[in-house]
């Protein structure tokens, strides 16, 4: 199981190895800029091209160390989670980046939520001791708000497909849980 905090300021997630699911290993963030957070930077960098370049704290860094000639043509996005909150959800929708430019939402979710996964596939990989890891059986929890609606819900889902987390909108590999009832689970759980 690996289960992302999709957050509106910051990011992170946790998994459990099936040979021990009671154990929750927590990944650390930003260690190579001198922090050690347990979760980083909702944001995401994309080229003058609209490729992916970075996410987290590495898309901070990068997209302030570029020359301000160069820094107009980027797109930079953070805070991005809650565009989902009050507006009508659609798959062609718009995000605006820091300087204005816009990409589609669906691009921007589906590639942060890309850049997760395959962080976290590389650090089960690490933590199980290159042991095969089929990303096929691994199950997936991304946290949404409670007072997102049907439609941001199913969005976030369309955009765990783009991002390869599962194959098809009805896979039982991805669980949308709300906020609310994760943190509920937990205490339950203590």
């Amino acid at each position: 199981i690996v289960a992302i905090d999709f957050g509106t300021s910051y990011s992170g997630y946790c998994f459990s190895l099936a040979s021990n699911t009671k154990e929750i290993r927590q990944m650390f963030w930003g260690v190579e800029h001198g922090l050690r957070t347990q979760k980083t930077p909702t944001c995401i960098l994309f080229n003058e091209k609209q490729e992916f370049k970075k996410f987290g704290y590495d898309a901070v860094m990068k997209y302030k160390s570029l020359p301000s000639s160069e820094a107009h043509k980027w797109y930079f996005f953070q805070n991005f989670k809650m565009s989902l909150y009050n507006t009508k959800v659609t798959s062609d929708m718009k995000l605006e980046a820091s300087n204005g430019r816009t990409l589609p939402a669906l691009l921007v979710f589906a590639e942060s939520l890309r850049y997760m996964k395959e962080h976290a596939l590389n650090t089960i990989l690490e933590a199980s001791y290159n042991t095969v890891c089929d990303p096929d059986e691994i199950t997936w929890v991304i946290t949404v708000p409670a007072i997102w609606s049907v439609a941001a819900r199913q969005f976030m889902r369309l955009a765990a497909k783009e991002a390869g987390l599962i194959s098809d909108m009805m896979s039982e590999k991805l669980v949308i849980a709300l906020e609310p009832e994760a943190a509920s689970l937990w205490c339950k759980e203590l």
